[in-house]
């Protein structure tokens, strides 16, 4: 008990944030993907196969089918995991059940393809930002990666595929286009909310003129620069590679600075995430989750 009670404290905004994570997807599965008899990815997506076949009640199944993977994942994996999951799986069930009869007066699949998705999506996003996850088929994920090397996202892919195969099946074409066309607007809008919508650019600029560009980038954009040693296999020469990390904003001010100081200079632009470390905006080190 007292490990569980030391679990909450040290991983209490997981918690919190799972909680509004499950209550948003939950409304998003009520409101929408019922509306148009769609299903959602993992766990909860069978619970709702099987409710549109046979009539159960989504979120009671959702908890049974989760029963066995959770003894399984407890025992393979450890308590932390489980917890966690099983947190989460308890809170999406009741938030389905929640928000069960809610309807909204709509006739557009394209209107449960963009809200459903987006706010599916969003509630997602916040809980998996978090740490949170909110069912079974993470611990799945987890355990053949932990025991098979094979990659969670990899896992999670082929079982929403055999889940939407046999509701394609059951019911018709259509409805597994719709559910596969909002799974991925939601995943789209998932993918923003884990990475945050501030990206970074990140440029590998290799030059001859590397202090009198460097400084040009501390004194205009307020930016540090990394130099690394480099060598030119065609040429055979020795030169200087620059990594420096700036916002979208500034990119077409350091490509002018880059120009004016060595336009011979060879660099490469790459579109970045979680930029940790000293620097004026970014994130410490600090902020990193266990």
């Amino acid at each position: 008990m007292k490990s569980i009670k030391n679990l909450i404290k040290k991983y209490w905004l997981t918690f919190v944030c799972t909680t509004l994570g499950c209550l948003i997807s939950g409304f998003a599965i009520d409101a929408f993907y019922q509306h148009s008899k769609l299903i959602s990815g993992g766990v909860t997506g069978v619970a709702m196969l099987l409710k549109y076949q046979f009539g159960w009640n989504a979120s009671l199944v959702n908890l049974l089918l989760n029963v066995p993977i959770f003894i399984v994942g407890f025992i393979l994996l450890g308590k932390k995991h489980v917890i966690i999951s099983l947190y989460g799986t308890l809170v999406i069930s009741l938030a389905i059940q929640l928000f069960e009869g809610i309807t909204i007066p709509y006739d557009s699949s394209l209107t449960t393809i963009l809200l459903g998705g987006v706010i599916n999506g969003f509630g997602s996003g916040i809980m998996i930002r978090s740490g949170g996850t909110s069912g079974g088929s993470d611990i799945i994920g987890k355990i053949l990666n932990k025991y098979f090397s094979i990659s969670i996202g990899n896992t999670q892919m082929a079982f929403n595929a055999v889940v939407l195969c046999i509701y394609g099946f059951l019911f018709n074409l259509d409805l597994a286009v719709l559910t596969m066309v909002t799974a991925i607007v939601a995943t789209i809008v998932n993918n923003h909310m884990i990475d945050g919508l501030d990206r970074r650019r990140a440029l590998y600029i290799i030059t001859d003129k590397p202090q009198e560009l460097s400084h040009r980038i501390y004194e205009e954009l307020k930016r540090g620069a990394t130099a690394i040693p480099c060598h030119g296999t065609a040429a055979q020469s020795e030169r200087t590679m620059l990594y420096v990390v700036i916002s979208k904003l500034q990119l077409a001010a350091l490509k002018r600075i880059i120009k004016e100081t060595d336009p011979a200079a060879f660099f490469t632009i790459h579109v970045t995430t979680g930029v940790y470390g000293k620097g004026r905006t970014f994130h410490a080190v600090s902020e990193i989750g266990d």
